[in-house]
Protein backbone atom coordinates (compact mmCIF):
# COMPACT_ATOMS: atom_id res chain seq x y z
CA UNK A 1 0.00 0.00 0.00
CA UNK A 2 1.14 4.09 -0.09
CA UNK A 3 2.37 2.91 3.62
CA UNK A 4 6.19 2.93 1.97
CA UNK A 5 5.73 6.57 -0.26
CA UNK A 6 3.97 8.18 3.33
CA UNK A 7 7.25 7.42 5.32
CA UNK A 8 9.81 8.12 2.67
CA UNK A 9 10.89 10.93 4.83
CA UNK A 10 11.72 8.50 7.51
CA UNK A 11 14.26 6.56 5.08
CA UNK A 12 16.08 9.94 4.23
CA UNK A 13 14.34 9.85 0.96
CA UNK A 14 13.60 13.52 -0.36
CA UNK A 15 10.42 14.81 1.14
CA UNK A 16 7.67 15.02 -1.22
CA UNK A 17 6.42 18.29 -2.99
CA UNK A 18 3.46 19.42 -1.76
CA UNK A 19 0.56 19.34 -4.53
CA UNK A 20 2.35 16.21 -6.17
CA UNK A 21 -0.55 14.01 -5.09
CA UNK A 22 0.28 12.99 -1.77
CA UNK A 23 -2.21 15.52 -0.12
CA UNK A 24 -5.15 14.03 -2.62
CA UNK A 25 -3.76 10.09 -0.92
CA UNK A 26 -3.81 11.11 2.26
CA UNK A 27 -7.58 12.43 2.00
CA UNK A 28 -8.67 9.57 0.00
CA UNK A 29 -6.86 7.31 2.68
CA UNK A 30 -8.55 9.35 5.39
CA UNK A 31 -12.33 8.55 3.46
CA UNK A 32 -11.59 5.36 3.07
CA UNK A 33 -11.12 4.77 6.80
CA UNK A 34 -14.07 6.24 7.77
CA UNK A 35 -16.16 4.38 4.89
CA UNK A 36 -14.99 1.31 6.55
CA UNK A 37 -15.77 2.06 10.50
CA UNK A 38 -19.14 3.18 9.45
CA UNK A 39 -21.88 0.69 7.19
CA UNK A 40 -24.19 3.61 7.12
CA UNK A 41 -23.97 5.60 3.77
CA UNK A 42 -22.85 9.20 3.93
CA UNK A 43 -24.91 12.06 2.20
CA UNK A 44 -22.36 13.96 0.59
CA UNK A 45 -22.95 16.97 -1.30
CA UNK A 46 -22.17 17.71 -5.27
CA UNK A 47 -19.13 20.23 -4.82
CA UNK A 48 -17.62 17.42 -1.93
CA UNK A 49 -18.35 14.55 -4.68
CA UNK A 50 -16.17 16.60 -6.95
CA UNK A 51 -13.83 16.89 -4.91
CA UNK A 52 -13.06 12.98 -3.65
CA UNK A 53 -13.25 12.28 -7.74
CA UNK A 54 -10.44 14.84 -8.30
CA UNK A 55 -8.49 13.68 -5.35
CA UNK A 56 -8.90 10.26 -6.58
CA UNK A 57 -7.87 11.39 -10.01
CA UNK A 58 -4.66 12.82 -8.70
CA UNK A 59 -3.62 10.11 -6.30
CA UNK A 60 -3.96 7.63 -9.41
CA UNK A 61 -1.37 9.84 -10.72
CA UNK A 62 0.70 9.58 -7.90
CA UNK A 63 0.48 6.24 -7.49
CA UNK A 64 1.02 5.15 -11.81
CA UNK A 65 4.39 6.87 -11.21
CA UNK A 66 5.20 5.34 -7.90
CA UNK A 67 4.59 1.97 -9.98
CA UNK A 68 6.63 3.16 -13.19
CA UNK A 69 9.40 4.32 -10.79
CA UNK A 70 9.59 0.81 -9.17
CA UNK A 71 9.37 -1.49 -11.99
CA UNK A 72 12.25 0.56 -13.48
CA UNK A 73 14.41 0.13 -10.18
CA UNK A 74 13.47 -3.40 -10.67
CA UNK A 75 14.33 -4.22 -14.00
CA UNK A 76 17.82 -2.57 -13.67
CA UNK A 77 18.34 -4.99 -10.75
CA UNK A 78 17.45 -7.61 -12.73
CA UNK A 79 18.50 -7.13 -15.82
CA UNK A 80 16.83 -8.44 -18.96
CA UNK A 81 14.19 -11.35 -18.67
CA UNK A 82 14.96 -14.98 -19.96
CA UNK A 83 13.00 -16.20 -22.47
CA UNK A 84 10.14 -14.34 -24.55
CA UNK A 85 9.65 -10.83 -23.06
CA UNK A 86 6.13 -9.69 -22.51
CA UNK A 87 5.00 -6.38 -21.40
CA UNK A 88 1.61 -8.38 -20.20
CA UNK A 89 0.37 -9.37 -16.88
CA UNK A 90 1.06 -13.07 -15.80
CA UNK A 91 -2.06 -14.38 -15.08
CA UNK A 92 -0.63 -15.25 -11.23
CA UNK A 93 -0.72 -11.11 -10.81
CA UNK A 94 -4.05 -10.98 -12.95
CA UNK A 95 -5.26 -13.65 -10.03
CA UNK A 96 -3.78 -11.37 -7.28
CA UNK A 97 -5.92 -8.32 -9.02
CA UNK A 98 -9.14 -10.42 -8.60
CA UNK A 99 -8.59 -11.22 -5.30
CA UNK A 100 -8.06 -8.03 -4.38
CA UNK A 101 -11.29 -6.47 -6.14
CA UNK A 102 -13.68 -9.59 -4.65
CA UNK A 103 -12.54 -8.27 -1.50
CA UNK A 104 -12.71 -5.09 -2.01
CA UNK A 105 -16.28 -5.43 -3.09
CA UNK A 106 -16.63 -2.37 -5.45
CA UNK A 107 -18.58 -1.52 -8.47
CA UNK A 108 -15.79 -2.17 -11.12
CA UNK A 109 -16.10 -6.20 -12.60
CA UNK A 110 -13.00 -8.67 -12.71
CA UNK A 111 -13.00 -7.60 -16.90
CA UNK A 112 -12.19 -4.05 -16.17
CA UNK A 113 -9.80 -3.94 -13.44
CA UNK A 114 -8.34 -6.72 -15.79
CA UNK A 115 -8.45 -4.60 -18.98
CA UNK A 116 -7.16 -1.55 -16.66
CA UNK A 117 -4.35 -3.07 -15.36
CA UNK A 118 -3.19 -4.69 -18.44
CA UNK A 119 -3.05 -1.30 -19.93
CA UNK A 120 -0.94 0.16 -17.36
CA UNK A 121 1.15 -2.76 -17.56
CA UNK A 122 1.53 -1.71 -21.28
CA UNK A 123 2.47 1.92 -20.53
CA UNK A 124 5.00 0.99 -17.69
CA UNK A 125 6.86 -1.57 -20.16
CA UNK A 126 10.58 -1.50 -20.12
CA UNK A 127 10.84 -3.59 -23.44
CA UNK A 128 12.63 -1.88 -26.07
CA UNK A 129 12.54 -4.22 -29.17
CA UNK A 130 11.86 -4.37 -32.78
CA UNK A 131 8.71 -5.29 -33.63
CA UNK A 132 7.13 -6.05 -37.29
CA UNK A 133 3.45 -6.24 -37.74
CA UNK A 134 0.79 -5.29 -39.96
CA UNK A 135 -0.03 -1.63 -40.55
CA UNK A 136 -1.02 1.34 -40.42
CA UNK A 137 -1.19 2.06 -37.09
CA UNK A 138 -3.97 0.90 -35.28
CA UNK A 139 -4.54 -1.59 -36.38
CA UNK A 140 -5.93 -5.30 -33.84
CA UNK A 141 -2.51 -6.65 -35.26
CA UNK A 142 -1.04 -3.12 -33.23
CA UNK A 143 -2.74 -3.92 -30.54
CA UNK A 144 -1.59 -7.23 -30.13
CA UNK A 145 2.06 -6.43 -31.08
CA UNK A 146 1.52 -3.71 -28.03
CA UNK A 147 -0.37 -5.84 -25.69
CA UNK A 148 3.13 -7.97 -25.71
CA UNK A 149 5.73 -5.64 -26.21
CA UNK A 150 4.55 -2.37 -24.29
CA UNK A 151 4.46 1.15 -25.71
CA UNK A 152 7.93 1.55 -25.87
CA UNK A 153 9.07 -0.68 -27.77
CA UNK A 154 9.89 0.22 -31.69
CA UNK A 155 7.00 -0.83 -33.76
CA UNK A 156 7.36 -1.25 -37.94
CA UNK A 157 4.54 -1.31 -40.00
CA UNK A 158 4.05 -3.78 -42.88
CA UNK A 159 1.60 -3.35 -45.56
CA UNK A 160 1.69 -7.00 -46.28
CA UNK A 161 2.02 -10.32 -43.69
CA UNK A 162 4.79 -11.88 -46.15
CA UNK A 163 6.32 -8.36 -44.70
CA UNK A 164 6.55 -9.46 -41.16
CA UNK A 165 7.52 -12.79 -41.69
CA UNK A 166 10.48 -11.00 -44.02
CA UNK A 167 11.78 -8.57 -42.05
CA UNK A 168 12.08 -11.73 -39.14
CA UNK A 169 13.76 -13.57 -41.22
CA UNK A 170 16.38 -11.04 -42.49
CA UNK A 171 16.72 -9.80 -38.52
CA UNK A 172 15.46 -6.53 -39.17
CA UNK A 173 13.42 -6.39 -36.48
CA UNK A 174 13.51 -8.79 -32.92
CA UNK A 175 9.62 -10.07 -33.39
CA UNK A 176 7.06 -9.69 -35.52
CA UNK A 177 3.13 -10.24 -34.89
CA UNK A 178 0.60 -11.51 -37.35
CA UNK A 179 -2.82 -12.95 -37.12
CA UNK A 180 -3.34 -16.57 -37.49
CA UNK A 181 -7.34 -17.38 -36.34
CA UNK A 182 -10.61 -16.13 -35.75
CA UNK A 183 -12.64 -17.63 -33.36
CA UNK A 184 -15.83 -16.37 -36.12
CA UNK A 185 -14.13 -16.91 -39.63
CA UNK A 186 -11.11 -19.31 -39.04
CA UNK A 187 -7.94 -19.55 -40.41
CA UNK A 188 -5.67 -16.40 -41.67
CA UNK A 189 -4.95 -18.71 -44.38
CA UNK A 190 -2.07 -16.36 -45.87
CA UNK A 191 -0.47 -16.39 -42.52
CA UNK A 192 -0.88 -20.38 -42.66
CA UNK A 193 0.91 -20.53 -45.76
CA UNK A 194 4.02 -18.15 -44.90
CA UNK A 195 4.27 -20.44 -41.89
CA UNK A 196 4.66 -23.80 -44.15
CA UNK A 197 6.86 -22.22 -46.08
CA UNK A 198 9.32 -19.76 -44.40
CA UNK A 199 12.67 -20.13 -43.09
CA UNK A 200 12.78 -23.02 -40.40
CA UNK A 201 14.88 -20.20 -38.59
CA UNK A 202 11.36 -18.64 -38.02
CA UNK A 203 9.76 -19.89 -34.87
CA UNK A 204 6.80 -19.00 -33.04
CA UNK A 205 7.90 -18.29 -29.55
CA UNK A 206 4.10 -17.17 -28.19
CA UNK A 207 0.45 -16.04 -29.27
CA UNK A 208 -1.93 -13.06 -27.78
CA UNK A 209 -5.06 -13.43 -27.60
CA UNK A 210 -7.53 -10.17 -28.70
CA UNK A 211 -10.97 -9.64 -27.63
CA UNK A 212 -12.07 -8.04 -31.15
CA UNK A 213 -14.82 -5.52 -31.17
CA UNK A 214 -15.40 -3.95 -34.39
CA UNK A 215 -16.82 -0.35 -34.93
CA UNK A 216 -18.47 1.16 -38.13
CA UNK A 217 -16.87 4.92 -39.03
CA UNK A 218 -17.99 7.46 -40.79
CA UNK A 219 -18.10 11.11 -41.51
CA UNK A 220 -21.63 10.41 -43.08
CA UNK A 221 -24.82 9.56 -41.13
CA UNK A 222 -25.80 5.70 -40.74
CA UNK A 223 -28.79 5.98 -43.19
CA UNK A 224 -26.29 7.59 -45.81
CA UNK A 225 -23.68 5.26 -45.91
CA UNK A 226 -22.81 3.88 -49.79
CA UNK A 227 -19.62 2.41 -49.24
CA UNK A 228 -17.96 0.01 -46.55
CA UNK A 229 -14.51 -1.01 -46.37
CA UNK A 230 -12.51 -3.31 -44.35
CA UNK A 231 -10.23 -6.41 -43.84
CA UNK A 232 -12.22 -9.00 -45.23
CA UNK A 233 -12.00 -10.60 -42.26
CA UNK A 234 -13.40 -7.91 -40.45
CA UNK A 235 -16.09 -7.72 -43.42
CA UNK A 236 -16.88 -11.54 -42.75
CA UNK A 237 -17.51 -11.36 -38.59
CA UNK A 238 -20.18 -8.36 -39.16
CA UNK A 239 -21.32 -9.66 -42.27
CA UNK A 240 -25.06 -10.16 -40.82
CA UNK A 241 -25.05 -6.42 -39.27
CA UNK A 242 -23.75 -4.48 -42.68
CA UNK A 243 -26.95 -6.38 -44.49
CA UNK A 244 -29.06 -5.26 -41.50
CA UNK A 245 -28.27 -1.71 -41.26
CA UNK A 246 -26.65 -0.79 -44.71
CA UNK A 247 -28.36 -3.17 -46.90
CA UNK A 248 -27.53 -0.67 -49.91
CA UNK A 249 -23.98 -0.38 -49.10
CA UNK A 250 -21.36 -2.08 -51.08
CA UNK A 251 -18.75 -3.97 -49.68
CA UNK A 252 -15.04 -3.36 -50.45
CA UNK A 253 -11.98 -5.40 -49.21
CA UNK A 254 -8.73 -3.40 -47.94
CA UNK A 255 -5.11 -4.62 -46.69
CA UNK A 256 -6.37 -3.98 -43.01
CA UNK A 257 -8.93 -2.07 -40.28
CA UNK A 258 -6.59 0.98 -40.04
CA UNK A 259 -6.21 1.63 -43.94
CA UNK A 260 -9.59 1.27 -43.90
CA UNK A 261 -10.41 3.65 -41.53
CA UNK A 262 -7.94 6.23 -43.25
CA UNK A 263 -9.92 5.84 -46.14
CA UNK A 264 -13.04 6.58 -44.65
CA UNK A 265 -11.71 9.82 -43.07
CA UNK A 266 -10.21 11.92 -45.82
CA UNK A 267 -14.12 11.39 -47.52
CA UNK A 268 -16.50 13.58 -47.06
CA UNK A 269 -19.78 13.18 -45.69
CA UNK A 270 -21.35 13.60 -49.01
CA UNK A 271 -19.43 10.63 -50.37
CA UNK A 272 -21.05 8.18 -48.02
CA UNK A 273 -18.20 5.96 -46.89
CA UNK A 274 -17.58 4.32 -44.19
CA UNK A 275 -15.08 1.66 -42.65
CA UNK A 276 -15.51 -1.14 -40.14
CA UNK A 277 -12.52 -0.14 -37.82
CA UNK A 278 -11.63 -0.13 -34.01
CA UNK A 279 -11.97 2.78 -31.62
CA UNK A 280 -8.15 3.24 -31.62
CA UNK A 281 -8.27 3.94 -35.42
CA UNK A 282 -11.43 6.41 -34.45
CA UNK A 283 -9.22 8.34 -32.50
CA UNK A 284 -6.58 8.05 -34.20
CA UNK A 285 -7.55 9.36 -37.79
CA UNK A 286 -10.34 11.58 -36.51
CA UNK A 287 -13.51 9.59 -37.83
CA UNK A 288 -16.65 9.51 -35.42
CA UNK A 289 -18.55 6.00 -34.52
CA UNK A 290 -21.50 5.53 -36.16
CA UNK A 291 -21.98 2.45 -34.34
CA UNK A 292 -20.51 0.57 -32.06
CA UNK A 293 -19.62 -3.30 -31.33
CA UNK A 294 -20.98 -4.13 -35.02
CA UNK A 295 -19.61 -7.99 -35.07
CA UNK A 296 -22.13 -10.22 -35.53
CA UNK A 297 -21.11 -12.44 -32.40
CA UNK A 298 -20.05 -11.53 -28.90
CA UNK A 299 -17.91 -13.82 -28.76
CA UNK A 300 -14.90 -13.03 -31.31
CA UNK A 301 -11.71 -13.58 -30.57
CA UNK A 302 -8.17 -13.23 -33.02
CA UNK A 303 -5.45 -14.96 -32.39
CA UNK A 304 -2.05 -13.34 -33.47
CA UNK A 305 1.60 -15.88 -33.19
CA UNK A 306 4.65 -13.94 -31.86
CA UNK A 307 7.42 -14.65 -34.39
CA UNK A 308 11.15 -14.81 -33.62
CA UNK A 309 14.53 -15.72 -35.38
CA UNK A 310 16.26 -18.70 -33.65
CA UNK A 311 19.91 -17.87 -33.76
CA UNK A 312 21.24 -20.87 -35.09
CA UNK A 313 24.77 -20.42 -33.06
CA UNK A 314 22.55 -19.99 -28.94
CA UNK A 315 19.54 -22.09 -30.39
CA UNK A 316 18.98 -22.06 -26.50
CA UNK A 317 18.97 -18.31 -26.07
CA UNK A 318 15.16 -17.62 -26.87
CA UNK A 319 13.79 -20.70 -26.51
CA UNK A 320 10.69 -21.32 -24.54
CA UNK A 321 10.62 -23.77 -21.29
CA UNK A 322 7.92 -26.11 -20.42
CA UNK A 323 5.20 -24.17 -18.20
CA UNK A 324 3.03 -27.39 -17.30
CA UNK A 325 0.36 -25.21 -19.94
CA UNK A 326 1.60 -25.55 -22.90
CA UNK A 327 1.10 -26.18 -27.22
CA UNK A 328 3.23 -27.57 -29.11
CA UNK A 329 2.39 -25.95 -33.51
CA UNK A 330 2.97 -28.08 -36.36
CA UNK A 331 2.63 -28.35 -40.10
CA UNK A 332 2.92 -31.93 -41.69
CA UNK A 333 2.39 -33.79 -44.71
CA UNK A 334 1.21 -37.48 -44.17
CA UNK A 335 2.95 -39.99 -46.26
CA UNK A 336 1.07 -41.15 -49.72
CA UNK A 337 -0.67 -44.03 -48.47
CA UNK A 338 -4.01 -45.22 -47.38
CA UNK A 339 -4.68 -44.59 -43.84
CA UNK A 340 -1.90 -42.27 -43.01
CA UNK A 341 -3.64 -39.36 -41.29
CA UNK A 342 -5.67 -42.08 -39.42
CA UNK A 343 -2.45 -43.37 -38.28
CA UNK A 344 -0.80 -39.42 -37.27
CA UNK A 345 -4.28 -39.21 -35.18
CA UNK A 346 -3.81 -42.65 -34.18
CA UNK A 347 -0.27 -41.92 -32.45
CA UNK A 348 -1.68 -38.93 -30.76
CA UNK A 349 -4.41 -40.55 -29.52
CA UNK A 350 -1.87 -43.79 -27.97
CA UNK A 351 0.30 -40.89 -26.46
CA UNK A 352 -2.80 -39.15 -24.53
CA UNK A 353 -2.07 -35.97 -26.40
CA UNK A 354 -5.01 -34.07 -26.77
CA UNK A 355 -5.66 -31.23 -30.14
CA UNK A 356 -6.46 -28.15 -29.94
CA UNK A 357 -6.89 -27.56 -33.70
CA UNK A 358 -6.70 -29.64 -37.03
CA UNK A 359 -6.39 -28.06 -40.43
CA UNK A 360 -5.76 -28.79 -44.04
CA UNK A 361 -4.65 -26.57 -46.57
CA UNK A 362 -3.57 -27.37 -50.62
CA UNK A 363 -0.18 -28.43 -50.75
CA UNK A 364 1.30 -25.58 -52.98
CA UNK A 365 4.45 -27.67 -54.34
CA UNK A 366 1.39 -30.67 -55.97
CA UNK A 367 -1.66 -29.95 -56.80
CA UNK A 368 -4.56 -32.04 -54.43
CA UNK A 369 -2.28 -32.82 -52.28
CA UNK A 370 -2.76 -31.26 -48.73
CA UNK A 371 -0.82 -30.45 -45.70
CA UNK A 372 -1.77 -30.35 -42.26
CA UNK A 373 -1.10 -27.50 -39.38
CA UNK A 374 -1.74 -29.35 -35.91
CA UNK A 375 -2.18 -27.47 -32.50
CA UNK A 376 -1.24 -30.18 -29.59
CA UNK A 377 -1.34 -29.55 -26.04
CA UNK A 378 2.15 -30.14 -24.86
CA UNK A 379 6.03 -28.47 -24.96
CA UNK A 380 8.21 -30.25 -27.85
CA UNK A 381 10.61 -30.99 -24.55
CA UNK A 382 8.23 -32.84 -22.45
CA UNK A 383 9.33 -36.94 -23.41
CA UNK A 384 5.56 -37.80 -24.06
CA UNK A 385 5.67 -35.12 -27.02
CA UNK A 386 9.35 -35.80 -27.80
CA UNK A 387 8.38 -39.56 -28.35
CA UNK A 388 4.89 -38.56 -30.75
CA UNK A 389 6.86 -36.75 -32.48
CA UNK A 390 9.33 -39.30 -33.61
CA UNK A 391 6.74 -41.69 -33.96
CA UNK A 392 5.26 -38.72 -36.26
CA UNK A 393 8.08 -39.30 -38.53
CA UNK A 394 7.32 -42.89 -39.51
CA UNK A 395 3.63 -41.92 -40.85
CA UNK A 396 4.47 -38.16 -42.44
CA UNK A 397 7.00 -37.14 -45.54
CA UNK A 398 7.59 -34.11 -43.71
CA UNK A 399 7.38 -33.08 -40.04
CA UNK A 400 8.48 -29.28 -38.67
CA UNK A 401 7.86 -28.62 -35.45
CA UNK A 402 6.69 -24.02 -35.25
CA UNK A 403 6.88 -23.91 -31.77
CA UNK A 404 6.09 -24.56 -28.34
CA UNK A 405 5.22 -21.64 -25.67
CA UNK A 406 2.44 -21.09 -23.44
CA UNK A 407 -1.05 -22.12 -23.76
CA UNK A 408 -3.63 -18.63 -23.88
CA UNK A 409 -7.00 -19.98 -22.92
CA UNK A 410 -8.71 -16.41 -22.89
CA UNK A 411 -8.58 -12.98 -24.37
CA UNK A 412 -4.93 -11.34 -23.24
CA UNK A 413 -6.79 -8.10 -23.66
CA UNK A 414 -9.79 -6.48 -24.99
CA UNK A 415 -9.03 -4.46 -28.78
CA UNK A 416 -9.60 -0.68 -28.35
Amino acid sequence: GPRGILNMADTGQQKPLPGAGYPALLRVMGRMSVSLSTAAQVSREEEELVQILNDCDDALVLLLNERAKALEALWKARGPEEGIPSAALSEASLERLKATNEAVGGPLPDGSIRNIFQEVSKMCSQLRHSVSYLGPPATFSHQAARTRFGVNSCYVQCDRISDIFYHVEKGTTDYGVAPVENSTEGAVTQTLDLLANSDEVVQVVAEVCLDIQHNLLSHADLHRIQRVYSHPQALAQCRQWLQTNVPGATIHSEASTARAAQIASQASAEEGIAAVSSTLASELYSIPIRAASIQDLTSNMTRFVVLRKQNPDAPDKHKTSPTGDDKTMLVLNTADRVGALHDVLNTLQNKKINLSRIESRPCKAKAWEYIFFVDMHGHREEPHIQAALEELKTHCSHIRVLGSFPFVRAATAKTA
